[in-house]
């Protein structure tokens, strides 16, 4: 596939219009254009940032993804605290040869809302949806209080990144209360859990030799390592085991308890390296390991247990590249229970 065509100002998000008009210069720039391009949607995604160096990084993820998921994107930077009011509107165009010379394209609207104009966010998201396609909504802030749930309950799939959080603990709090409430069913979409599928999927390999799969009910401690910053990651991934062999948290920090009355205890360690860069599962008479070295695109594996060589093999690792894990999630349907029944284990060990 050639390199996207983008229709828009070079100094600009695209071109400038008034926030009454949007639809009609919408339509005026696709009478414009050649019978070689034809508008595609295939859902709405709406990102939020409050960070305005954002907005030529998250044009340049809309573009990506909207080569393989055509999409109406709206596109919000706010300034809540600025002083002075302010709301502005440009639309653009990602187009994609998809061959043959035609191009589907993508629209992108991008609204900047400054002071008292940033609470106007509900009614200009639902002002310019596209028909009644599902809603997908990236948060890329810390999300506030109150929770607009009613805002939240037309959203059909939130997207949010838990890695960035400052205060994890009361975020996942406000996500879990989210998940329970008498909403329609948002379904929460967390990057920082879709980074880990590869992991997930390479842990469970690590258990399917006949001799590997009855040590799981005797392990004593689990290790982990992640980047700095990254202890989020670690918990996850460590609320997900507990719950696969249906282990709870113990009364005791860093400690888990088996179904039978057995303790695990585990070590998150912070070290320079991928997001999250060793998974080491040992008990009395074996060790199961699974690493992600920096810059590699295979994990290692290591096997030592009773009537199992000793093995070290290699399985595909997670593609660290953020349109690639947004896209995996665009594309996937239904809920996540996995995550709902990890986040319950992370909030009781989470600091």
């Amino acid at each position: 596939m050639e390199a996207p065509v983008t229709v828009q100002a070079a100094s600009e998000p695209g071109m400038p219009v008034e926030i009454g008009r949007i639809d009609k210069e919408l339509g005026k720039l696709w009478e414009a254009s050649d019978d070689t391009k034809t508008r595609a949607s295939l859902i709405n995604l709406v990102v939020y940032s409050e960070r305005e160096s954002s907005l030529a990084a998250n044009t340049a993820v809309i573009s990506a993804i909207a080569g393989k998921h055509a999409c109406r994107a709206i596109l919000i930077v706010a300034n809540p605290a600025a002083k002075e009011s302010g709301a502005k509107a440009w639309i653009s165009a990602h187009c994609h040869l998809q061959g043959k010379g035609r191009q589907i394209c993508s629209e992108q609207i991008t609204f900047r809302l400054d002071g008292d104009n940033a609470a106007a966010l509900p009614n200009i998201v639902f002002s310019h949806l596209d028909s009644d396609l599902p809603l997908c909504m990236w948060w890329q802030e810390e999300f506030p209080e109150p929770l607009d749930e009613n805002l939240w309950a037309w959203v059909d799939r939130l997207i949010y990144d838990s890695s960035v959080w400052k205060r994890p603990k009361h975020q996942f709090l406000l996500m879990r209360h989210l998940s329970t409430s008498d909403a329609k069913g948002t379904v929460l979409c967390d990057l920082n859990w879709t980074r880990l599928h590869a992991w997930r999927f390479g842990l469970a390999a690590l258990f399917d030799h006949a001799e590997a799969f009855p040590r799981l009910g005797c392990v004593d401690s689990l290790r982990v390592a992640c980047a700095p910053g990254q202890r989020t990651a670690a918990l996850l991934l460590i609320g997900w085991f507990a719950d696969r062999l249906g282990w709870s948290p113990a009364d005791s920090p860093e400690v888990l308890s088996t179904a039978s009355g057995g303790r695990v205890v585990y070590k998150i360690e912070e070290k320079e390296g991928p997001h999250v860069s060793l998974f080491s599962v040992r008990c009395a008479d074996a060790h199961f390991e699974l690493e992600l070295k920096e810059g590699a695109d295979f994990f290692e594996t290591t096997i030592h247990a009773p009537g199992i060589p000793d093995s070290h093999q290699l399985l595909p690792a997670p593609n660290a590249k953020l349109e690639e894990t947004l896209l995996a999630e665009l594309s996937r349907s239904g809920r996540h229970p996995l995550y709902t029944r990890a986040l319950d284990i992370v909030l009781h060990i989470i600091a």
